[in-house]
């Protein structure tokens, strides 16, 4: 399998795209995870969709874009793009999509007199989420339109312990035969094989479900040995996890390398540098 690296900068708070004052950052949570908490989600009005049985809206030329693309929850995302020149100083409503679900407007902002808009934003439900923004330049239904949809991963913060010693040699619950270089974790819930993004110190790692647990020290998540090698986590920690789609993954080996290896690590963030080895990271 072949790796993806990522580099993620973090505390964005501040971030200023210079095109017009940001507005007040919103959650993603409440209600089906999409209500706010910072700031009330904002009600779209007469014209704007918010489920996918309203009129559709006509995509605007041009792509919307999330910055970074991938954050632990709670922390702040910037969506940025522009809107028709007739939808210029008129209210923006910011549109969040889990999955195959309905669109919910979760922020109400403005654009600027020549339709560019920068919207902060402060995601508290976790997953892989569509973001979109919607405008009308007047309170009909048929002049309503909408960006392009982008993606936002947003990991979930998890207390994660790693097994192995005393165990190599034994069959997990999934059937695997663990070893000192078998890269998975154990969860008590998730099927097997699932693909689990895990972001550590900067680095991010895609692994299997392989096996049942933990059940002690008020875990969430346990890894292999060679994960925890290869994300760098020696003890108990806090780390990001995101659960992804697609088929079942398959567990790989991981050889800890002779050297160390070359690169800075940051602080902790939902994506960052690649790894010597191990299972493939998510592309997103």
């Amino acid at each position: 399998m072949v790796r993806v690296p990522t580099a993620i900068r973090w505390a964005i708070s501040g971030l200023c795209v210079g095109l017009l004052a940001l507005p007040a950052t919103a959650d993603a949570g409440g209600n089906g995870g999409n209500g706010g908490t910072s700031a009330p989600a904002a009600s779209a009005p007469a014209g704007v969709p918010a489920t996918p049985a309203a009129p559709a809206p006509t995509a605007v030329a041009g792509a919307l874009s999330v910055t970074p693309s991938s954050v632990l929850q709670r922390q702040v995302a910037v969506i940025s793009g522009s809107v028709p020149a007739v939808n210029a100083g008129h209210t923006l409503w910011l549109q969040v999509r889990h999955g195959h679900g309905s669109w919910v407007t979760v922020l109400s902002a403005a654009a600027a007199a020549n339709g560019a808009f920068a919207i902060s934003w402060r995601a508290s439900r976790t997953g892989q989420l569509t973001l979109r923004v919607v405008s009308s330049d007047t309170a009909s239904a048929s002049s309503v339109t909408a960006t392009p949809a982008v993606t936002l991963a947003v990991y979930a913060q998890v207390v994660a312990t790693w097994y192995g010693p005393g165990f190599y040699g034994n069959r997990t619950a999934c059937g695997e035969r663990l070893t000192r270089s078998l890269v998975g974790l154990a969860d008590r819930t998730l099927p097997c094989g699932t693909p689990v993004s895990l972001s550590y110190n900067g680095q991010t790692l895609t692994v299997p479900v392989i096996d049942r647990g933990p059940y002690a020290n008020g875990a969430a998540i346990d890894l292999t040995h060679a994960a925890a090698q290869e994300l760098g986590m020696t003890e108990t920690s806090t780390i990001g996890m995101l659960t992804l789609t697609g088929p079942p993954l398959a567990p790989t080996d991981w050889l800890a390398p002779t050297a160390p290896a070359s690169g800075a690590t940051g602080a902790s963030g939902a994506a960052g540098a690649s790894l010597a080895g191990g299972a493939t990271a998510p592309s997103a």
